[in-house]
């Protein structure tokens, strides 16, 4: 234990400090840490979320590497996956136990841990809920299925194509370009199951459950603000040219496409200003910075958040620079009394709070 770094304990969750600092299990937990740090894992080995954190920090340094094995790596995370009960991991069973369908007819998200090579995230759905085709760019992701079904179609990009047309949508100038891509994977993955993508095999897919469903999903490295997913409309009728497994599909072409944008005057834009609750969870500030609006989605008023630039193409409402994220202001008496935001055909209103 003498020669454990430093910066190896300052990334064990905040839940497991406390289980350190007050449980008997701290001695499960410094066991199992010392077994990672001594490479003595197999996978028979029961895990707890701070040794799970320990080893999994351990096998995404690899992706520094200058030849990284994408599929190993991936199939390294879905083994440390099957060692972990997840339901009975203190922090994830009071994610679960507090489940609420706040936005219907969308899945509930839940960060469990983030670091800038990784993410562990929690989605719930209920019934009927799905994720329609995206892909994630330059990423691996291992998806363990909890508890529930997911039908998961997995696809590559085959050809790029010349087709593309352009529409105007929300004051949106957007170029739709047409490509091809391949079925590489369709299957139902059960609770106890994983699936896996990688950066070049399998990026775009779709997750359909068929019931109520839970899923853990790594993905390394971690989204950042710049991150620009892709959403594909598909066409799923028939394959493209007679070529088994390829389908047509169109995308928002982001590099091609702009926002006509509208001036505001300063006195319209403070109408917007303020903070705004989602849930006990999620939070919204609005604020004024230099000529525009910046809206900061947190965890908490009293902790920084993710920063995004709003765009106006018509009075009250916005575009999420970079994002396909829309977001209107509901006004009344000339004061801005709620917002909504718009992600694909799914909307969720915060009030404002002060």
């Amino acid at each position: 234990m003498d020669d454990f770094k430093r910066r190896e304990f300052i990334k064990l969750s905040a839940l497991g400090f406390a289980g350190i600092a007050l449980q008997l299990n701290s001695i499960s937990s410094h066991a199992q840490s010392a077994n990672a740090h001594f490479g003595k894992w197999n996978n028979d080995t029961n895990l707890n979320w701070d040794a799970f954190l320990e080893r999994l920090t351990q096998l995404a340094k690899t992706q520094h590497q200058s030849h990284w094995n994408q599929k190993l790596y991936t199939e390294q995370v879905k083994q440390l996956l099957l060692q972990c009960n997840f339901p009975e991991f203190e922090n994830i069973k009071k994610e679960i136990e507090a489940y609420e369908n706040k936005t219907p007819n969308w899945f509930e998200a839940a960060s469990l841990h983030r670091e800038v090579d990784f993410q562990v995230s929690l989605f719930q759905f209920e019934k009927g809920e799905y994720i329609p085709h995206h892909d994630h760019p330059d990423m691996t992701g291992v998806i363990n299925v909890v508890s529930g079904n997911i039908l998961a179609k997995n696809y590559s990009v085959e050809e790029q194509l010349s087709t593309s047309r352009e529409i105007i949508k929300n004051g949106r100038k957007e170029i739709m370009q047409k490509c091809t891509i391949r079925e590489v994977g369709n299957e139902i993955v059960e609770g106890g199951n994983v699936s896996i993508l990688t950066a070049h095999e399998g990026n775009i897919h779709s997750i359909m459950p068929n019931r109520y469903t839970q899923m853990i999903d790594v993905f390394t490295p971690a989204y950042k603000q710049d991150t620009n997913t892709i959403w594909y409309n598909v066409n799923e009728d028939g394959f493209h040219g007679g070529d088994k497994n390829v389908f047509e599909a169109e995308y928002v072409n982001k590099e091609l496409s702009e926002v006509n944008t509208i001036k505001l005057s300063k006195r319209k834009l403070n109408r917007y200003v303020g903070s705004y609750k989602m849930n006990e969870k999620s939070y919204l500030r609005v604020f004024r910075k230099d000529n525009g609006i910046i809206l900061e989605r947190t965890r908490s008023l009293d902790t920084p958040g993710m920063q995004m630039k709003l765009l106006p193409y018509e009075q009250n409402k916005f575009w999420v620079e970079g994002q396909d994220i829309r977001c209107t202001f509901n006004v009344d008496n000339k004061a801005s009394e709620s917002l909504t935001l718009f992600i694909g055909e799914t909307s969720i209103t915060a009030n404002k709070i002060k």
